[in-house]
Parts: C-alpha cells; structure tokens; sequence
C-alpha cells in the first residue's frame, strides 16, 4: 500500500541451495543473517531442496522516515483498520 516500510528475512531452518530473488540480484540465505529488501520491488524465493524451509519475516520503518512521518503513516493505518472493522448499518 505504501513504501514505507523493509521487510527483513531471518532464516531459522534453511537447507543449501534455499534463494531469494530481489529485481536482478539473488541472493542465499545463511544462517542467522538477515535479508532485508524493499518488497514493492518484484521478488520471488525458491526452495528446491524439498525440505523444509522456515523463515522468521518481520517488517522494519525504513531509516530515512522521520519519527513525524512514522507516526502520521501508523495514524494512517489505525484510521483504515478502524474502518474496516466498524460494523456494517
């Protein structure tokens, strides 16, 4: 909805040859290092061990926002899950 915000990948359980792919560049995840991306840039990630894979995904501000633009974008939102959870009339 907005760019606001990174997505961070820890990995928990990743077998070898576990990947994902930000725009053009691709990386593989290691254990207890973090991948952090901007998600509204097109991604995809690949597990072709068949084993199981487990990811820790967690959302962080991104750095350059203000503490007054990360407080009105969180108004923003409170305001929309306000609204979507208001009883229908």
């Amino acid at each position: 909805m907005l760019n606001c915000r990174l997505i961070c990948h820890l990995p928990l359980i990743v077998p070898a040859g576990c990947w994902l792919r930000v725009g053009n560049e691709t990386r593989e995840w290691e254990d207890g290092k973090l991948l952090i991306f901007d998600d509204s840039i097109e991604h995809e990630a690949r597990n072709p061990s068949g084993e199981i894979r487990i990811i820790l995904l967690f959302d962080i501000w991104r750095p350059e926002l203000s503490e007054a633009e990360r407080q009105g974008i969180s108004a923003i939102f409170d305001a929309i899950d306000t609204f979507q959870t208001l009883p229908d009339a």
